[in-house]
């Protein structure tokens, strides 16, 4: 082995031991889980509430260039088709009861011509897993229950449905609204 092939091990060997000294020294941050806040409902399942304040909740979506059909509606990503199909993904923080920010959740809208919109909330709690809910709105725009569709983590095997309820607060004198948006699972083992 040459002098220079030694020096190389050496060198990684350097690192590692340097890596684990500094790990020691400066340990990786411990992040705060905070307890689930689950209430037990009558027929056996359990009853979940995340919620999203808007505006301050609302993540900014990146946007490459602002070449395409992409446009910006307010804070939200909306991408049109010229057969009047659409679809729309909005980003929020999602808090626990106690207000706490626990994770992310993404909101996602299509639009067939003439049929009512298919919506879909991903919720990512990196503590505890992932949820997938989708739902079929009504014809008149207001948000509608929906399903449990699956789930990672401490959500996989449940099934159930949830309710998406809009409180809104009073309109700006620029026309911008706030309010919070909810999310009421409510879950159990699927059979």
């Amino acid at each position: 082995m040459g002098g220079l092939a030694r020096l190389f091990y050496l060198c990684i060997l350097a690192g590692v031991v340097l890596t684990v000294l500094a790990a020691g020294v400066y340990p990786l941050p411990q992040h705060t889980r905070y307890r689930s806040m689950v209430s037990v409902v009558p027929d056996g399942g359990r009853e979940e509430v995340f919620s999203m304040h808007w505006p301050q909740d609302r993540v900014q979506p990146l946007q490459a260039g602002r070449a395409g059909p992409i446009q910006q509606a307010g804070d939200l990503a909306q991408l049109s088709a010229a057969d009047g199909a659409s679809a729309s993904a909005e980003i929020f923080r999602v808090r626990d009861v106690a207000g706490n920010v626990i994770g992310l959740a993404s909101r996602s809208v299509t639009t067939v011509a003439g049929a009512a919109p298919d919506a879909g909330w991903v919720l990512l709690i990196p503590s505890r897993g992932t949820l997938f809910l989708g739902q079929q709105q009504r014809g008149d725009g207001a948000p509608a229950g929906g399903s449990v569709t699956g789930g990672t983590g401490e959500f996989a095997g449940l099934a159930g449905s949830y309710d998406e309820v809009r409180q809104t607060g009073k309109t700006a004198a620029d026309g911008s609204s706030s309010g919070q948006i909810r999310l009421i699972t409510r879950v159990q083992a699927a059979p």
